[in-house]
C-alpha cells in the first residue's frame, strides 16, 4: 500500500488546505468540502491538511478528530488523494491521530518530528521505527521544516529507511538548493517535495512535485506553472517564480503584522479561490482583517492580477 501510493499519487501539486471556522471557533464542514471540491475541479493532483497552514498545533484532538471525520468524506466522496498531519509533540499522540486517520481511510500521513526538544539520533530512528511498527500499512511522509529544531539530511534519511520501509516521500522546506542535492541523490526512491518558492531549482533537481499555499490564490495559475515546469519551458516557469516571490515580499512589506503561516494561507483563498473563506485562526496567533483583505486584494488586482485568473472581478 505505501510504495502504490508512493507511486500512483505522489506526484504535483498538492494543496496546502487552510481550516475554515465558523463565528462560535468550530470547524466549517461544507465549505472544508467547497475547498476540495475546488482543487479538484482545477485538477490539483491532490490534497493535505493539518500542516502548518492546517493549523495542527493549536488542535484538540476532539477538533482534530472533527476536522478528520469531515475532510475523509470530502476526499472520498470527490475521490481525491488526500494526506493528513499527524504531528504532535509525542509519538502517543503522532500515533493515536495515524489510527483515527487510517480507521476512516486516509492511508497517507505527513508528520514532522516532535518539536519541543530536538531529537538525538537513537530518538530519531526509534521515532520512525515505533511508527513503521505500528503503521506498515499507512504511507509516511517526512515534514522536514526547521521549527523541529532538527533539519534532516539525506544521509539520514537513508538510514531511516533501514527502519521504515514505509517511508515514502517528504516535504523539503528548505531553501538550500546544495541541502536538497544532496537529499535526493541519497535517496532516489523517495518522492521528494518542494514548498512554491523552490519548485523551479527543486524539480530541476528531481523533486516530485510542491506542498502549494499558493494554489489558495488561484489553482488555475498554479496549475499552468505546473504545466510549465511538465514541458520543460523554464523560462516561463521561472518567471512565475519571481512573480510569487515578488508578490509575497510586497505583501509582507505592506501587512507586516501578519506571520501566523494558517493567517496568510486563509488571506490567500479569501482574495483568491473561495471568497467566503474565513479569516480566523487560533488564538494567539493573530488573524488577517477585512481590511488586510482589501490590501491584500488590492495588491493582487494592481500588481499581480495574472495570479487570480480564476476569481471574478
Amino acid at each position: 500500500m505505501p510504495r502504490r501510493f508512493r507511486d500512483q499519487h505522489l506526484k504535483g501539486v498538492w494543496a496546502a488546505i487552510p481550516l475554515p471556522w465558523t463565528a462560535r471557533g468550530t470547524l466549517d464542514a461544507g465549505m472544508l468540502r467547497e475547498l476540495v471540491s475546488l482543487y479538484k475541479a482545477a485538477g490539483v493532483h491532490g490534497v493535505y491538511t493539518t500542516g502548518t497552514d492546517g493549523e495542527f498545533h493549536v488542535l484538540e484532538i476532539a477538533e482534530y478528530r472533527e476536522m478528520v471525520d469531515a475532510f475523509a468524506r470530502a476526499v472520498t466522496d470527490l475521490d481525491m488523494p488526500a494526506q493528513v498531519g499527524v504531528t504532535w509533540v509525542h509519538t502517543a499522540g503522532v500515533v493515536e491521530r495515524m489510527a483515527y486517520a487510517r480507521d476512516r481511510g486516509i492511508h497517507a500521513v505527513q508528520v514532522a518530528l516532535p518539536f519541543w526538544q530536538p531529537l538525538n539520533d537513537r530518538e530519531l530512528t526509534g521515532f520512525f521505527a515505533d511508527l513503521a511498527k505500528e503503521f506498515p500499512d499507512v504511507a509516511l511522509i517526512h515534514y522536514n521544516i526547521a521549527l523541529a529544531k532538527r533539519f534532516l539530511t539525506g544521509a539520514e534519511y537513508r538510514a531511516l529507511l533501514g527502519v521504515a520501509p514505509n517511508l515514502v516521500g517528504t516535504k523539503q522546506t528548505g531553501g538550500n538548493v546544495a541541502a536538497f542535492e544532496e537529499v535526493v541523490l541519497a535517496t532516489p526512491e523517495l518522492h521528494h517535495f518542494v514548498v512554491d518558492p523552490h519548485i523551479v531549482p527543486g524539480l530541476l533537481l528531481g523533486a516530485k512535485g510542491t506542498y502549494s499555499a499558493a494554489v489558495n490564490i488561484s489553482a488555475t495559475w498554479m496549475m499552468e506553472w505546473w504545466a510549465d515546469c511538465e514541458r520543460g519551458d523554464w523560462t516561463a516557469a521561472t518567471r512565475k517564480k519571481v512573480m510569487l516571490d515578488r508578490m509575497d515580499r510586497e505583501a509582507v512589506r505592506r501587512l507586516p503584522h501578519l506571520s501566523a503561516e494558517p493567517a496568510w494561507s486563509k488571506l490567500y483563498t479569501r482574495c483568491g479561490i473561495l471568497p467566503t473563506m474565513t479569516l480566523a485562526v487560533k488564538a494567539p496567533y493573530l488573524a488577517a482583517t477585512e481590511e488586510d483583505a482589501s490590501v491584500f486584494r488590492a495588491l493582487l488586482e494592481s500588481e499581480f492580477s495574472e495570479m487570480i485568473p480564476d476569481v471574478s472581478r
